[in-house]
């Protein structure tokens, strides 16, 4: 019983912070926010209200990549289909943040099959998609010719064209002849 009650206890006063570090959150003070949610990680490690909370007050300080860990996090954690989803939407976003395509594109694949009508990761995945497909267009544009020439190959290469347009010449000078009009009968 006594148990019970602590436990009882300890959710209020998981409930007050959770409540102060919102406030926090709003009034655009982002570190203390995250520091009254980690006191609700504290307690609870698994509490999927604080988990998501603390990576968006992590994403307002612009930490991307220990915001995105937070929604993975925040995600599975969850048994709310609606705060998974935007947990990883929300993931989805942070790693775009830190030019992570592929994990983008899986957080945003994620999100749409929890909620296959979210407009916004639809959106986000086909720009990651787009990003990606460019980024492997420049880089194959970008490689260098496997076979490069030498100066001495590329100079070999040069006379050899230079000779055979000689030659080229010279054959059309003697097939063009001048013809004589004149009759000579």
């Amino acid at each position: 019983m006594l148990l019970f009650l602590q436990a009882a206890a300890q959710n209020k006063q998981d409930d007050a912070l959770l409540y102060k570090a919102n406030l926090l959150y709003q009034s655009g003070n982002y570190t203390a926010a995250q520091e009254l949610y980690d006191k609700v990680l504290e307690h609870n490690p698994n509490n999927s209200i604080a988990l998501f909370n603390k990576a968006n007050a992590l994403q307002q300080q612009k930490n991307y990549e220990a915001a995105a860990k937070q929604f993975q996090q925040a995600a599975l954690a969850s048994n709310n289909p609606t705060l998974k989803a935007k947990a990883l939407y929300n993931s989805g976003v942070a790693a775009i943040k830190q030019q992570q395509l592929n994990d983008a594109i899986n957080a945003f694949k994620e999100s749409l099959l929890i909620n296959p009508n979210n407009d916004s990761s639809r959106n986000n995945l086909q720009k990651a998609l787009n990003e990606q497909k460019k980024n492997e267009q420049q880089n194959k544009q970008q490689k260098p010719n496997k076979n490069p020439l030498n100066k001495q190959q590329a100079d070999n290469l040069l006379n050899q064209l230079r000779q055979q347009e000689k030659e080229l010449q010279q054959y059309e000078k003697q097939k063009i002849k001048p013809v004589n009009t004149e009759k000579d009968w």
